[in-house]
């Protein structure tokens, strides 16, 4: 991939790390992916993450991806209404501000979460929709 950087790479490892996760269970190799897990972590390089783990032979998403699953496991408990929380609209960022990606709250009103750092909340921006 011409011109993706160590910046690129951590945005793309962030956002596929849900799914790889759910892959590395089904196939037995979640000791594997946590040990890059806790390298990228630690500083370590996401590119070399993403190459060990065969992320970079497709263009990495314009967004982010949800997972449709509901019982995905969030880290806030559900509104008590029926009605989706109002405030925090707008963008969220890293939670560390390592990495450029950017998502917004699910259907459901529920924040994003940084599945690299143990699904800690992603942080508001000031940039809003």
């Amino acid at each position: 991939m011409a011109g993706f950087d160590e910046g690129d790479a951590l945005i793309l490892w962030c956002t596929r790390l849900p799914e790889l996760r759910k892959e590395a269970m089904a196939g037995r190799w979640t000791d594997r992916l946590e040990r890059a897990v806790v390298r990228v972590r630690e500083g370590g390089s996401a590119l070399d993450a993403c190459r060990q783990f065969d992320q970079l032979d497709e263009e990495p998403e314009e967004s982010p991806t949800r997972d449709a699953d509901p019982g995905s496991g969030h880290v806030y408990p559900r509104p008590r209404g029926s009605r989706p929380p109002l405030t925090g609209r707008g963008n969220y960022g890293c939670p560390r501000r390592l990495c450029a990606r950017m998502d917004q709250r699910d259907d459901k009103g529920h924040p994003p979460v940084c599945a690299l750092f143990d699904n800690e909340p992603m942080q508001p921006t000031d940039a809003g929709p």
